[in-house]
């Protein structure tokens, strides 16, 4: 049975603030992660209008909407 090294145990008040810190980092990064979800959003229903466009211009106009990745669903307001 391997040991690990002996660590000084941190006090409350440093758990706390070094909870505190990684808690802050998290949601900064899930900010970013969400805006940038956004902006893909975006530039996918963008993408999705231009091949509608060159459908109607070319008389190939597709009955059917593009599928949406199975990873998305409807816009559900946040449960807070």
């Amino acid at each position: 049975m391997t040991q690990t090294p002996n660590a000084a145990p941190m006090e409350p008040a440093q758990l706390r603030e070094e909870f505190t810190k990684q808690l802050s980092d998290a949601n900064d990064k899930i900010t970013k992660a969400e805006t940038e979800l956004i902006r893909l959003r975006e530039y996918r229903t963008k993408l999705q209008g231009g091949l509608e466009t060159l459908g109607i211009l070319t008389g190939e106009v597709n009955a059917e909407p593009l599928p949406t990745p199975e990873t998305e669903t409807p816009e559900a307001p946040p449960t807070e």
